[in-house]
């Protein structure tokens, strides 16, 4: 069973079809005098970003147990018996995707699959899906289930969206213009007020930062409203420049620093940019493996023909052939600049947002 769904799986990314296909490994030869069960699943577990078990579902659930820690840190787990009549996901069926599974294991072994999260059995949108099918970070995931419960009710839910959506919003979904009303934030940006920075910016042409509001005096403070379901849109680049040598903590320390002042969410950063001859500054590299980002490099001809109002530098002009490089990098896939150049530890550090195209249409 177990090798004919890792072939079934296998097979379709090399198909085209619907399912994207997986890298599968098959391990087995577990129980009493053969290999540890539990060993393996440690292992597994942080290396892997789906567990399928063949077998019973309690020695699933007794291996799984001592790493389950977060559903917007767990890997998806599937568990298919060992007749291939039915496929369970036991846990992260949204966020980590074990809901999909397994229907593609369902269909790849002939079973029937199990599913059970409320929002899936009774046909209402699942809002975590919806951030992992299009590619949103969530920020802070316990408040999945205050939207999920009041959809489930058959209540309304506000999203607030900085970025075009596409398609019929679901029912019981209503899209706000009011971003501080909304029970839903897509955005880049962290808190509450973050973004003022950049509406200012976009206003006005100018990269300002936000002025702060005065309360009048004697006014009772009301209770603050629920947290809203943050989801992180991936739509910003970060041009970095660099003293030669600088270390990766240099780099993250800059990068942090650039991240709170503009308010963005560091996952929200959807690439690193810079000048061709800093791709092979370790400490740079070092820092964009940590964070799982992928790093561009532009040479200096392309960069100087970035266009876009930049900070120029006679001094980096005379180092690297271009008049600024941080600026320039992020600005070179097409996004808008909101927020300049920042200098820390010899590291420079900008950021440009791109536009990212959401749908609701399902993928």
């Amino acid at each position: 069973m177990a090798e004919r769904t890792a072939r079934a799986l296998s097979d379709c990314a090399q198909t085209g079809e619907d399912d994207p296909g997986w890298n599968v490994s098959v391990s087995r030869g577990f129980g009493e005098g053969k290999a540890d069960l539990r060993a393996w699943t440690a292992l597994a577990w942080e290396a892997s970003d789906a567990l399928l078990f063949v077998g019973a579902a309690g020695i699933a659930v007794r291996a799984i147990a001592p790493h389950v820690a977060s559903k917007a840190k767990d890997p998806a787990v599937v568990v298919i018996d060992e007749a291939g009549r039915f496929a369970v996901p036991l846990l992260s069926g949204h966020l980590g995707g074990a809901n999909e599974l397994a229907q593609t294991v369902a269909r790849a072994a002939g079973a029937i699959p199990v599913i059970t999260t409320a929002t899936d059995v009774r046909g209402v949108w699942a809002v975590d899906t919806w951030a992992r099918c299009e590619g949103l970070a969530v920020s802070n995931p316990e408040a999945i289930k205050r939207v999920s419960a009041r959809l489930l009710s058959g209540g309304h839910v506000a999203l607030y969206s900085d970025m075009p959506i596409s398609g019929q919003p679901p029912e019981g979904v209503d899209i706000a213009s009011d971003r501080a009303r909304a029970d839903i934030v897509v955005s880049p940006f962290a808190g509450a007020n973050a973004g003022a920075f950049v509406r200012a910016a976009e206003t006005t042409g100018e990269v300002v930062p936000a002025g702060e509001t005065g309360k009048p005096a004697c006014v009772r403070a009301q209770a603050p409203a629920p947290e809203p379901l943050r989801l992180v849109v991936p739509c910003i680049v970060a041009g970095i420049g660099c003293r030669r040598g600088a270390c990766a903590e240099a780099f993250e320390e800059a990068f942090l620093l650039a991240c709170g002042q503009v308010g963005i969410s560091p996952s929200a950063v959807r690439e690193a940019a810079t000048i061709d001859v800093k791709a092979h500054e370790e400490g740079l590299l070092a820092f964009c493996c940590a964070r799982n980002i992928p790093l561009a490099t532009y040479s200096a001809e392309e960069l100087s023909q970035v266009e876009g109002s930049v900070s120029p530098s006679d001094f980096v002009r005379a180092t690297v052939g271009v008049d600024n490089v941080c600026e320039r990098a992020a600005l070179a896939e097409g996004g808008k600049l909101i927020f300049p150049k920042l200098a820390h530890g010899g590291v420079t550090v900008a950021f440009s947002k791109v536009t990212i195209k959401l749908s609701f249409k399902e993928r």
